[in-house]
Formats: C-alpha cells, sequence, structure tokens
C-alpha cells in the first residue's frame, strides 16, 4: 500500500503537481482537467485519477488540502 505523505503543501496556480486519468493522485486536493471544463474534483492521494467530461486528460492540482485531520483518529494499539 502506498504511504501517504502529511507534510504541508501551499495553495495556488504554481503547484506544479500534475497527473494523468489512469494513474495513482501524487497529493489530497482538488484537480482541474487540463481543458478547464467544470468545477474542480477533490481526489485522495493514492487513488487513482478519474475521467474527465471529455474523457482522458491530464490533471492539475489546483488547492492541496493536507495536514491533521479535522476529527480524532482512533489510536491503535
Amino acid at each position: 500500500m502506498k504511504r501517504i505523505s502529511t507534510t504541508r503543501r501551499t495553495s495556488g496556480a504554481n503547484l506544479g503537481l500534475m497527473a494523468k486519468t489512469g494513474s495513482h493522485c501524487p497529493a489530497n486536493g482538488f484537480w482541474r482537467p487540463e481543458d478547464r471544463s467544470g468545477n474542480p474534483v477533490f481526489v485522495f492521494e493514492g487513488s487513482i485519477m478519474p475521467v474527465s467530461g471529455s474523457g482522458s486528460t491530464v490533471w492539475y492540482l489546483e488547492d492541496a488540502v493536507l495536514g491533521a485531520p479535522a476529527y480524532l483518529v482512533p489510536h491503535r494499539a
């Protein structure tokens, strides 16, 4: 299983991350298709990048959402 990174990333147009449809998502966040059609889609790190309305595409990270969860994570013994 892929290990999910918990490092902090910044938001903005210059994040520089991209992923193709069918590949694993490199970071949690909102992704927009290359043709900029529709609203951004939230994809979890490690998930398979989805197909856009126009089919296979290259996705660009628009806003990374990382850091500690907003809820308590149960402790594993």
